[in-house]
């Protein structure tokens, strides 16, 4: 993908979630996923919690009885200010996933990378961010990543499918598998436009070889892919 493709589709990420914010801070109240609750019944007291793409905070509700060091990071300045008011004494800071600065982070215990990957363009900068994750997690520590299964989605299958012949005859610019559609509110009204990245379990497996991380688990439920890495 060429680098002027690549920063278009970032900037559609970051507008998009702040033209969303006021619904996805509501779409985010709802009960957190389990296998969230499984991971961090592992977590101990005193240890470092990095939540890339942290959103309106949501994964605190997993472990905020838990005395642990946590720092959110998300691109959405609205998101971040939402996270703020909803856990208020944990730190969170405006910060875009693929500019972090190694050199100002700690190191973690666990690193959670939750339904963000999936909005990364191109395969080079999805192996540069899970670089850094590896070089800011501690030994033994873990990482975990989500990405919507979307080829399990009847919704967004047919697009798939369409946006693969369009590539084929070279008349789209995006990878195989990237896909753009729309975000609609609870009336069903559209407003923002969404670039997500539909991977399959072997495109997983196949980027985390080029990472040097091992994965512990990789396995997909009806809407997720879930990776465990170390």
């Amino acid at each position: 993908m060429r680098a002027e493709i690549r920063e278009k589709l970032r900037n559609l990420v970051r507008r998009n979630y702040e033209e969303i914010s006021e619904n996805f801070n509501l779409t985010r109240k709802k009960e957190i996923w389990p296998e969230i609750r499984q991971v961090a019944d592992k977590i101990k007291d005193g240890d470092k919690i990095l939540d890339l793409g942290c959103g309106n905070g949501r994964l605190l509700e997993a472990v905020k009885d838990k005395k642990i060091k946590y720092l959110g990071l998300d691109a959405s300045e609205s998101l971040i200010k939402k996270a703020r008011l909803n856990y208020p004494g944990y730190e969170f800071l405006v910060q875009d996933i693929l500019d972090l600065k190694l050199e100002k982070l700690e190191k973690y215990n666990y690193i959670f990378c939750l339904a963000v990957l999936q909005h990364i363009p191109s395969r080079e900068l999805r192996v540069e961010v899970l670089k850094k994750m590896k070089e800011i997690l501690v030994p033994g520590g873990e990482i975990i990543i989500s990405n919507w299964n979307l080829w399990q989605s009847k919704k967004h299958l047919p697009l798939i499918i369409k946006n693969y012949f369009i590539k084929i005859f070279g008349q789209s610019k995006l990878d195989f598998g990237d896909l753009i559609f729309s975000w609609k509110n609870s009336q069903g009204e559209e407003i923002s436009q969404r670039y997500y990245h539909a991977f399959t379990k072997n495109e997983l497996r196949r980027l985390i070889r080029k990472t040097g991380l091992r994965t512990k688990k990789i396995y997909s439920d009806n809407y997720n892919y879930w990776l465990i890495l170390e």
